[in-house]
């Protein structure tokens, strides 16, 4: 079973892998990343020693990677709205092109009024 580091202070989320050189910043995170299979390891301060979290912090830390995976789903799906929201007024300015103004040969010409107001 692999071992997952946290550390509190100098971690990143983003950028952390886990590793003892990359840790996260965050066990939620880690929990989101690499579910709850695997053990943590986790310290707060860069000169503290790596423990294993309590089991309090580890039941917030699901419920947290439980908001993270809904953030993510409710970000792809605007995401998505916003794809189609842009495709479909990209279609529309393809069909406004199309449009040709022409003057009905059927009516009298055009002429220009000047207006003095």
């Amino acid at each position: 079973m692999s071992l997952i580091y946290v550390d509190e202070s100098s971690g990143s989320d983003s950028t952390g892998k886990g590793t003892l050189e990359e840790p996260y910043l965050s066990l939620a995170q880690a929990v989101y990343v690499h579910g709850e299979r695997v053990k943590f390891r986790v310290r707060k301060t860069v000169d503290a020693e790596y423990e294993e979290p309590t089991p309090t912090s580890l039941k917030r830390a699901k419920k947290n990677a439980q908001g993270i995976e809904k953030k993510k789903k409710k970000d792809e799906e605007q995401a998505a709205k916003d794809q189609e929201a842009r495709e479909k007024r990209e279609r529309l300015l393809e069909e406004s092109k199309k449009i040709v103004l022409k003057e009905d040969p059927s009516l009298p010409a055009a002429t220009k009024v000047r207006s003095n107001s």
